[in-house]
């Protein structure tokens, strides 16, 4: 298998789904396989902190989504994390009055890959490395601004870096009336093709 490619990015997945898998390439991410979500949870946790979704549900998230969680390496070691919940409607709704639960969502606000999701939630981006660190962030950039920028795109920082990335970075505003930290963009563009 190509590097980038993978095996869940088949006929059958929504535009949004193949665009992202179809952009791997170009930034050195590739969509995580089921026996490296530990190890990727695990990274994730000890590198962001906090409280972390268990690997079982990362596992069911990206089997349904078919976009769930994206892994950069360098030297086959791995560097770095970017992880979303691709949302229905619901899930969105659930965003807005500020009760989708990020560590343990709702089956009926997770798109499947089938279907084109309604916006996204971003569980978590970081990097161990500062060339991974950038990678990671570049990608989640092209993301928001390409297959993503047609969607309200959610996010809940635990990190003061993480605040600072999806706020001065991507432009994430607060959510009206959230007690709990969540920021949001609202769309802001139309879906565009993969990069190339």
């Amino acid at each position: 298998m190509d590097a980038g490619q993978d095996m869940s990015a088949h006929s059958g997945s929504s535009a949004v789904v193949s665009a992202i898998h179809a952009s791997l390439a170009a930034f050195d991410m590739h969509s995580v396989q089921p026996e490296q979500i530990v190890e990727a949870r695990e990274f994730a946790a000890a590198l962001i902190g906090g409280e972390n979704v268990r690997p079982e549900t990362i596992a069911w998230v990206q089997e349904r989504t078919g976009a769930a969680l994206f892994l950069a390496y360098e030297d086959g070691r791995l560097t770095g994390v970017w992880a979303a919940v691709l949302l229905t409607e619901a899930g969105v709704r659930a965003c807005m009055d500020d009760s989708f639960n990020a560590l343990n969502p709702d089956i009926a606000h997770v798109a499947e890959k089938g279907e084109e999701p309604a916006g996204a939630y971003a569980w978590g981006i970081g990097g161990s490395t500062k060339e991974s660190a950038k990678r990671v962030v570049r990608f989640g950039a092209y993301l928001f601004q390409n297959p993503l920028a047609h969607l309200p795109c959610f996010a809940r920082p635990v990190t003061p870096a993480g605040a600072r990335l999806v706020i001065e970075r991507f432009n994430f505003q607060r959510v009206p009336g959230s007690t709990t930290g969540l920021v949001w963009t609202p769309p802001h563009g139309v879906r565009t093709e993969a990069a190339k």
